[in-house]
């Protein structure tokens, strides 16, 4: 008969190692500077009253004074080993839009991934160069209804690149983010209000390989011991009253201790001991205790 609970625990397993490990997001939208791991996301949640045909997004933060290379075809260069990859989405998940950055179309990149790149800023707590990210999409009528309808969307751009922080000491992460929404015929821009911003650690809480393995290992055993553990009070049931073949009703004729005359009943080898007889108990069940746990007290 198959072990069902260890399948169980195997089953269980095997599907909460599969489930991608997300961690909730943290606030963020306070902080000055925010540090993005690999595979970490800023999630900059924005309002606006209008429905745009085109949105252009710029995120800054402290240059890496990392070695530049040239973007292909331009005169523009990038900061290699970082990428990112951005979508505008709706509040509900319903909808979500790559975002396009130029000079990673010109790099063969995919839809969505964007280049950091030099720039500069002025004014505020920090002026001088920056390193920034840039993109923009383009809205139909029907996307731009789905992604406002609720007052606010989601812009995600999650680091597929080397580590990174963004921001400038002293100033909100959120007012070094921009989003411009652009009307239909490009005859006005007005700025979105960002919301919040939140972090996203989907590494967080994902056990190492090595942990899960050892987990596994452990859960399976639990289980093993758990299910012989419930099937030991039915054997001691089905020896009440009677014994096995092998089983003298008495001291052995040797005068040999009984477990060793007892011997063929290690075949049941039982882990637990469950409902062992208490004193005045048959003494046929007190002598099958007795030689399946020859290490217990004397008379128990």
């Amino acid at each position: 008969m198959y072990n069902r609970p260890v399948i169980f625990a195997l089953l269980s397993i095997l599907v909460a190692s599969i489930e991608p490990a997300v961690a909730s997001p943290i606030n963020v939208t306070n902080s000055s500077l925010v540090t993005l791991q690999t595979n970490d996301s800023l999630l900059f949640s924005i309002a606006s009253d209008c429905s745009p045909a085109q949105m252009q997004i710029l995120l800054g933060g402290v240059p890496l004074s990392e070695p530049l290379a040239s973007i292909p075809g331009t005169s523009g260069v990038y900061v290699p080993g970082i990428l990112f990859s951005g979508t505008l989405e709706s509040q509900d998940g319903s909808l979500s839009i790559p975002l396009t950055d130029p000079d990673a179309t010109r790099l063969g990149l995919p839809a969505g991934d964007m280049l950091l790149t030099p720039g500069s800023r002025s004014g505020g707590s920090y002026s001088g160069p920056i390193d920034l990210l840039s993109a923009a999409v383009t809205l139909t009528p029907q996307e731009a209804a789905t992604l406002f309808t609720s007052g606010e969307a989601v812009i995600d751009l999650q680091n597929i690149g080397a580590a990174i922080t963004f921001g400038y000491s002293g100033v909100p992460i959120g007012n070094d983010f921009s989003a411009s929404l652009i009307s239909p015929g490009g005859a006005q821009s007005v700025g979105a209000r960002v919301t919040q911003v939140d972090c996203a650690h989907p590494n967080a809480d994902a056990p190492e390989p090595g942990t899960l393995g050892l987990l596994i290992i452990g859960l399976t055993m639990v289980a093993a011991r758990f299910h012989q553990f419930l099937r030991a009070p039915r054997r001691f049931l089905a020896v009440w009253g009677r014994l096995p073949a092998g089983v003298p009703s008495g001291p052995g004729p040797s005068g040999a201790p009984l477990a060793s005359e007892t011997r063929p009943l290690r075949a049941f080898n039982p882990p637990f001991v469950c409902g062992l007889p208490p004193c005045g108990a048959p003494s046929k069940l007190r002598y099958v205790a007795d030689s399946w746990l020859p290490w217990l007290p004397p008379g128990r």
